[in-house]
């Protein structure tokens, strides 16, 4: 009779411990979704692009988490808007050639010169080299994000107070946050724009376990 409440307990740790490895297996069944959208993601063709949506909405009808459901709500845009950049540098190109062949001899307005011309009339490619990054809940490390752009007029936007970040000369946005503290995880949205251009990723910090980190 004794043993009756240690038993007990192990019943319960038992129960508890099963619990736990089925949602880990479902969240890493929605990471893999995610991780999947996001290989597709950088490829810059729209077939990738419309992949990276299938598997994006697919991470987001298994996610139990708001965050990251609009997290991959935010991908998807992003996709969509590198297939609206896709098919604008497409036919931008037919239409430059085009136009080149027609009139060779424009003159250039005054105050005008060839840089200025053409930094007018190509249109912007941007993208970054990560679609989300993780940190663990103590803060103190240092994430790096690449900012591919043909042009160096780019900026970043939308950077929350726990989140301190610098651009070094690489042109690599250079992220750190704070600890978190609270009982759940924190996500942001941060977008870097170039003109009328721009592409986000998002950011993910765990919540405090039970022995802290």
């Amino acid at each position: 009779m004794k043993n009756e409440p240690l038993t007990t307990k192990i019943i319960i740790l038992v129960v508890l411990g099963f619990a736990f490895n089925v949602q880990l297996k479902g969240q890493t069944s929605c990471d893999n979704l995610y991780a999947k959208a996001v290989q597709y993601q950088q490829t810059m063709t729209i077939a990738s692009q419309n992949q990276a949506i299938t598997y994006f909405q697919k991470a987001q009808a298994c996610y139990d988490s708001e965050d990251k459901k609009n997290l991959c709500s935010s991908q998807i845009k992003t996709c969509k808007n590198t297939i609206s950049v896709i098919k604008k540098n497409s036919q931008g190109s037919a239409a430059s050639k085009k136009k080149k062949n027609e009139d060779e001899n424009v003159k250039l307005t005054q105050n005008e010169t060839p840089e200025t011309v053409m930094e007018d009339t190509v249109a912007i490619v941007l993208s970054v080299s990560e679609s989300v990054v993780k940190f663990k809940a103590k803060g103190r490390e240092f994430k790096k994000v690449r900012v591919n752009c043909n042009s160096e007029d780019w900026s970043v936007v939308g950077m929350p107070d726990w989140i301190s970040y610098s651009v070094n000369n690489d042109n690599e946005i250079v992220l750190e946050a704070s600890e978190n503290t609270s009982k759940e995880d924190r996500s942001c949205i941060i977008k870097v724009e170039c003109r009328e251009s721009s592409v986000t990723f998002g950011v993910i910090q765990s919540k405090k376990g039970l022995f802290g980190g």
